[in-house]
């Protein structure tokens, strides 16, 4: 088949030859750019979900003030008014002498104060405890949504880089509909060839507004997740360091460092305090008190002329006999012994997922690889079947195949890329690394608000 001198030409000026569409594509909605440090930052200050969480921190720590109030001294006040219906008298020596007065105004302080009470020591202890459970859990929840604001913001840069893959498709079916068209039109082609170039190219046009939307999806999750008005831009980031630590050091710190194994732990420490809280109800607790009475108004007739009195008790409660008090032991011993198997298997699961996330982020590493190999090989394909189609040599549909296998190779490396992003995320989470630090230093000036 003889080269055509005119498909030549065209070609050889085609990217300035004024084809319709060549710049039609869809604009990508505008957004503040914003680094991964940063939106790791926002997350961590403004996210309403984890605020509302770190609530249950505050609560915590009141219930402990609470529990050490039950070990100080307690103060009250009273005052008493009293109005009788008349003023009592007797006849004395044949005078009539006041006993009481029609009104009667005293006032009182009591202070108590605790001077042996056990299970208000182990209440405190207790509620330590608590402060720790709740810190713990919060640092979950937070590491969570460190995690989601992650992948929110490396699933829109891998729709970022599908909107290229989809551009530079649209572009090379463009090109190929142009040979197709020429070829028609000097009879060295077919309609048919013409028609497949034509729904190629509406269905790279289909792919594209396909990763828009993803793109935009994206985008408007990670602003909820960082509280900010707007879809913010994402930017490249520089590729993820895996850790260097081997599989046992891995698991090892995730033994120190995992949320689940601490909060286990934890639990475990408050069960072991909820078994001393209960024999402390076989301990007597000793109270001493303080009152002071004052006379306001004037004392009968036969009161004291000394208005004000006090005096200092002692009180001791002994308990003697109480079988709940053996039932509830019981019950606390069997979930401290439960409490102890938990966090050994919370160990365990966490040293299982460990490894599974290592393995798995090492298969991506190997299939990213494999995958990136595919995509020169599918885009050498492409280049010759392209240039054996316009030298007359080839035909349409090796190139539509061809191009497909492209398509189906740049997508399949940008998943695959995608996903060993994921399982390192996963591998750093499980081992129980801090995710503020995967945005390096590389935070810039704004504040991505």
């Amino acid at each position: 088949m003889k080269f055509p001198l005119g498909l030549a030409l065209y070609l050889a000026f085609w990217p300035a030859a004024g084809v319709a569409g060549v710049d039609d594509f869809p604009v990508i909605t505008p957004g503040k750019q914003i680094t991964l440090t940063q939106a790791l930052r926002l997350a961590d200050q403004r996210n309403l979900s984890l605020t509302a969480a770190r609530t249950d921190i505050i609560k915590a720590q009141a219930e402990l003030y609470s529990a050490w109030s039950s070990l100080l001294p307690v103060a009250s006040g009273s005052l008493d008014f009293t109005h009788h219906d008349h003023t009592d008298t007797r006849q004395i020596g044949g005078q009539t002498v006041e006993i009481s007065k029609q009104q009667d105004l005293r006032g009182g302080l009591l202070v108590k104060m605790p001077l042996i009470t056990a299970q208000g020591w182990v209440g405190v202890a207790l509620a330590d405890v608590g402060v720790e459970v709740a810190e713990v859990q919060v640092e979950k929840i937070r590491q969570a949504l460190l995690l989601s604001v992650a992948q929110a913001y490396f699933q829109a840069l891998t729709a970022h880089s599908l909107i290229e893959v989809q551009q530079n498709q649209i572009k090379s079916s463009r090109r190929h509909l142009a040979v197709a068209n020429i070829r028609h039109r000097s009879g060295t082609g077919s309609r048919l060839d013409v028609i497949r170039a034509q729904t190629e190219l509406l269905t790279a046009r289909e792919e594209l507004l396909k990763a828009h939307t993803s793109l935009d999806n994206s985008r408007d999750a990670l602003a909820i997740l960082i509280d900010v008005e707007g879809l913010p831009m994402p930017v490249a980031v520089p590729e993820m360091q895996s850790p260097e630590a081997g599989e046992d050091e891995l698991v090892s710190r995730a033994s120190l460092k995992n949320e689940d194994v601490k909060i286990s732990r934890a639990l475990a420490e408050l069960a072991d305090e909820q078994v001393t809280l209960s024999w402390m109800q076989f301990i007597p607790s000793l109270y001493a008190s303080w009152t002071l009475t004052q006379q306001v108004s004037e004392p009968g007739g036969f009161s004291s002329p000394d208005n004000s009195r006090w005096f200092i008790g002692l009180t001791l409660s002994v308990p003697i006999y109480d079988h709940t008090r053996y039932a509830d032991l019981d019950q606390k011993r069997v979930s401290r012994s439960r409490a102890r198997l938990e966090v050994e298997d919370t160990r365990r699961q966490v040293a299982l997922h460990v490894r599974q996330a290592r393995r798995e982020y090492e298969q991506f590493v190997a299939l990213v690889a494999t995958a990136g190999k595919k995509v020169s090989l599918a885009g050498q394909s492409l280049d010759l079947a392209e240039t054996a189609y316009e030298n007359g040599t080839g035909s349409s549909l090796d190139v539509t195949d061809a191009r497909r296998s492209s398509r189906a190779a740049e997508i399949d490396l940008a998943t695959k890329r995608f996903g060993a992003q994921l399982a390192l995320l996963k591998l750093l989470r499980t081992a129980g690394e801090d995710l503020r630090a995967i945005g390096g230093t590389g935070g810039g000036t704004g504040d991505g608000g």
